[in-house]
């Protein structure tokens, strides 16, 4: 088990980040909960007046295209019905006869011809037999193909051209027989453009804006009008571009017509659309950074207001805290409201602690002061008994000069004695302000072991070196230094209580000059180890229990460290470290 003490308890001025935060800690949480307050009450009021507008507006532009999409499939649903009555009279004219004789002398082409004049909704017009063959046509009618007859007028839906993306509508009905009743000359074929049929629509859209795009397509997605550029087969409000609103409608069946279900779509950008309520989003993002702003220094100048105490009684605690001093007059400005009855509490509670503290102090120096005089009683009581009963043996006169002689020696070593006590006593309570210089560690380690070498011989005891060949400065007093090691040896040599070996070692680990002392004793007791540097611990008749203690204090003095340890095979160690010092400094 190893015990260390650290260096010399030196007091320093330090920049702590902790406590300065510590500090305005307050501070800074009341500024965060006014910034947070304020950013939380302007986005809670701008997001719901945003998203209440946006919705009431989506709502009207969602109304507005629907009824837009209505106007518009009652316009298809009646040009249908226009076109349909078209081809239903012209199939009962008598110039239909002409199909009987395969229109020989193109009459009935003729007049396909003066009804393609007057109205350029129609594609193409022709006749076409019971075999499907076309027998008089005018117009484009190259797509015309007739699956098989019809036996009512019927609207199919035909793919266009190559360049022509979108599909025609076919208007079919059956030619009916003059001459037989019930019997049929062919088929009546009309070729619509269905962007032209919405003609009035397109330009209902354009007075509402020309943004508005308009798609008419069949339940099964195939696309007829698209103006507004949705995929052909798409679901409404899937748009090319963006995202749309949108409003459909479906075209009514027609009477007695068999045709595809119609469905108008109307679509409007939601940029276009909403753009008022965009705009109103980007009021209410200024707005709200203004009120973020406002909220923030106003929560600023409030929390500076409210902590300013605060931070006032904090400071005055932190200089007490840095003096060390609770009997230091405190003055705490003027402060009303719970901060000022903290501030008088505080102030109380320091005068309270500083009475303590003195009255504490006075018990701890007479404590320490009857601990003094118990061990120099009971180191001065010894010696004292001894020269009490050497002067009595002396004043008799039988006494032979021998016993004498020995009774003088003895005397005088018990004098000695009570000199040691009284200088370590000294030296404790007082420490010496010696003069550093650079000394050898060396030069100290043989000076000391030359102090005890005859005292060495005598006892039977053993001084080994071990001092590496370098040079090992330091920068120290060589007189306290020799005093180390002389309390450290002679400390060694009395553990050994008889023979035994004492070895000296010097060394140097990096910026470290090391030195250790051992001895092949009993080593510390282990309820000693733990307080071999404390004062009047001594564990030998006659020790002061000082010299580790002084010796501690010279050893931190000179920016070092000592410990002591047991040796794992017998004995014990104390370890000192010094810094080096180099030889040019």
């Amino acid at each position: 088990m190893r015990q260390s003490f650290s260096g010399p308890r030196r007091r320093r001025t330090q920049v702590n980040a902790g406590a300065f935060f510590a500090r305005k800690s307050i501070a800074v949480r009341l500024i965060v909960f006014a910034v947070l307050l304020a950013s939380g009450v302007a986005t809670l009021v701008g997001s719901l007046s945003y998203t209440r507008a946006r919705r009431a507006l989506e709502w009207e532009a969602q109304a507005r295209l629907a009824m837009l999409a209505r106007e518009v499939v009652e316009d298809l649903h009646r040009e249908l019905e226009d076109r349909v009555a078209d081809i239903t009279n012209w199939s009962h004219l008598e110039v239909m006869r002409a199909l009987r004789y395969r229109d020989v002398d193109k009459e009935l082409a003729q007049f396909f011809r003066q009804l393609l004049i007057d109205r350029d909704i129609y594609r193409g017009l022709a006749c076409l037999d019971r075999n499907g063959t076309i027998v008089a046509a005018a117009g484009d009618t190259d797509g015309i193909v007739v699956a098989d007859p019809p036996r009512e007028t019927r609207v199919v839906l035909t793919p266009g051209d190559g360049a022509q993306t979108r599909s025609l509508l076919q208007l079919e009905t059956p030619i009916a027989d003059p001459d037989r009743p019930g019997g049929e000359l062919g088929t009546l074929v009309a070729v619509v453009e269905p962007l032209r049929m919405l003609r009035t629509a397109q330009s209902l859209m354009g007075t509402v804006g020309p943004h508005i795009g308009l798609a008419v397509r069949t339940r099964a997605g195939a696309s007829l009008v698209d103006t507004a550029g949705v995929v052909p087969g798409s679901m409404p409000g899937e748009r090319r571009g963006g995202d749309v609103l949108t409003g459909s409608a479906t075209v009514p069946p027609l009477h007695d017509v068999a045709a595809p279900e119609l469905q108008a779509v109307v679509v409007e950008p939601s940029d276009v659309a909403l753009a008022a309520v965009n705009g109103l989003g980007a009021t209410l993002l200024r707005v709200a950074i203004v009120v973020i702003a406002l909220g923030s220094g106003l929560g600023a100048l409030v929390a500076w207001w409210i902590s300013r105490p605060i931070r006032r009684l904090t400071t005055t605690v932190q200089a007490i805290s840095a003096s060390g001093r609770v009997d230091a007059p405190i003055q705490f400005s003027p402060m009303s409201g719970e901060v000022g009855i903290l501030a008088t509490a505080f102030q109380g509670m320091m005068t309270s602690l500083g009475e303590a503290q003195a009255e504490a102090l006075a018990q701890s120096r007479l404590a320490v002061l009857g601990e003094v005089a118990a061990n120099v009683a009971h180191e001065v009581r010894t010696p004292l008994a001894v020269l009490k009963t050497s002067a009595q043996l002396l004043a008799r006169p039988e006494l032979p000069s021998d016993e004498k002689r020995r009774l003088g020696t003895l005397i005088a070593g018990e004098v000695d004695r009570l000199n040691r006590v009284v200088t370590d006593l000294v030296d404790l309570g007082r420490p010496r302000s010696p003069q550093y210089r650079k000394e050898s560690m060396p030069e100290a380690v043989d000076r000391a072991l030359a102090f005890f070498s005859s005292a060495a011989e005598r006892r039977g005891v053993t001084l080994t070196r071990e001092i590496a060949d370098l040079p090992m400065l330091v920068n120290g007093s060589a007189d306290q230094l020799h005093q180390v090691l002389v309390n450290l040896v002679h400390n060694a040599m009395q553990a050994l209580n008889g023979s035994g070996c004492v070895t000296v070692r010097c060394r140097r680990e990096g910026e470290w000059i090391v030195v250790e002392v051992d001895d092949t004793g009993s080593g510390f007791a282990p309820e000693v180890l733990d307080k071999a540097f404390t004062r009047f611990l001594t564990t030998r008749d006659g020790g002061a229990g000082l010299g580790l203690v002084i010796s501690r204090r010279i050893v931190e003095e000179h920016g070092g460290v000592i410990e002591a340890s047991n040796l794992p095979e017998r004995g014990a160690r104390v370890c000192l470290r010094l810094p080096v010092v180099a030889e040019s400094a």
